[in-house]
């Protein structure tokens, strides 16, 4: 079974208000292959974004990038189901609770809300909004996936 790890883009390995990626992202998703982990970007808007992606050198890390005008559990569900995934040793990782969190709890897999920068004081209002682990930087993520 495959294990994977679905990012957002925006402010989880991008800052668009300092137009950069965040610190060590490069770092983290090589490391991340090297585990084993097939790694998926889903990212809102439209074509500008893939551009974006491409040209910040991000790209070759993910297996498969989907960017849509909407994230919701069909499009994370449909990463989990295009193969035999091992729900439990598989993550989504996003900024927002209220967003990718809700969403990955909700298609059963493991959630790291990386708390960190515009959405950081965004509070869980309900159960399934809960991340299986909290982190402030990115790097942390690589002690919590193995």
């Amino acid at each position: 079974m495959k294990k994977i790890i679905v990012f957002d883009f925006n402010r989880t390995l991008y800052d668009p208000d300092n137009d950069c990626l965040i610190t060590d992202v490069k770092f983290v998703l090589r490391v991340l292959i090297r585990r084993g982990f097939l790694l998926y970007l889903i990212s809102c808007t439209g074509k500008p974004r893939k551009k974006l992606i491409k040209n910040i050198g991000i790209s070759k890390y993910f297996s498969r990038i989907i960017v849509t005008k909407e994230k919701n559990k069909k499009n994370f569900e449909r990463l989990a189901a295009t193969m035999a995934v091992d729900r439990s040793s598989s993550f989504v990782v996003g900024d927002r609770v209220r967003k990718e969190i809700s969403i990955g709890n909700s298609i059963g897999v493991q959630t790291v809300w990386l708390k960190f920068g515009k959405f950081a004081n965004e509070k869980p209002r309900k159960k399934i909004e809960r991340p299986t682990f909290t982190v402030s930087t990115l790097r942390e993520i690589l002690s919590i996936v193995f």
